[in-house]
């Protein structure tokens, strides 16, 4: 999804979260998200479906009809309403983008920040999930919710990604950081016997 699609199902987001929070407040507010979830779940497991809602080839109405069909009864009529909306603009198949804009708004109403933590391959433990939970509430005064994703390129160590910030604690990393104090600070032995270090271990 480009920059530009991001900042429109935000748009859609916040507009459906406004609606949601007016209707019912904190609880509709979480309900909706949910549905979000349910439905970008749901679609992505009937690729043909899916497929269609993001075909050009396909009339808006036609998708129109198959959206009430598949959902009413099953979701809201906020919810219902607001893809709607999104399939007479073309974007009726932009639904993960909506769930996962959707899911920021929530998240950062409810004082919640979604953090990828990348390790290299191995399960993040529950330990380490509950240090980086401890380290984000003492550093910023919000709950991490933990998203974990391998990074098989990675030597060692953790990567967060919190929004647009990543913070790179990975061994390679370390070792880039070290490797340019030593040949900024170091003398010539240390410098070879570092390099001789690095060339081996690559």
């Amino acid at each position: 999804m480009t920059a530009a699609h991001d900042q429109i199902a935000s748009v859609y987001a916040e507009s459906l979260f406004e609606l949601a929070t007016t209707a019912g407040g904190a609880t509709k507010a979480a309900e909706v998200g949910g549905e979000l979830e349910a439905i970008d779940a749901a679609i992505r497991a009937e690729p043909a479906f899916l497929e269609m809602l993001r075909s050009p080839m396909v009339d808006r109405d036609r998708r129109g009809e198959a959206l009430r069909k598949v959902l009413s009864g099953r979701t809201s009529d906020l919810v219902l309403r607001t893809m709607l909306v999104m399939n007479r603009r073309g974007r009726a198949g932009e639904i993960a983008g909506l769930a996962a804009a959707y899911r920021a708004v929530l998240d950062r109403a409810e004082g919640r920040l979604h953090v990828t933590v990348f390790t290299p391959g191995e399960m993040l433990g529950d330990a380490l999930q509950t240090l980086v939970r401890d380290r984000i509430r003492a550093a910023m005064g919000k709950d991490a919710v933990i998203e974990a994703k391998a990074d098989a390129d990675m030597l060692g160590g953790i990567k967060l990604r919190i929004g647009d910030r990543l913070i790179d604690g990975s061994v390679a990393t370390r070792l880039r950081r070290m490797r340019q104090s030593l040949l900024v600070q170091g003398n010539p032995q240390v410098r070879s016997e570092f390099q001789k270090f690095v060339d081996e271990a690559s």
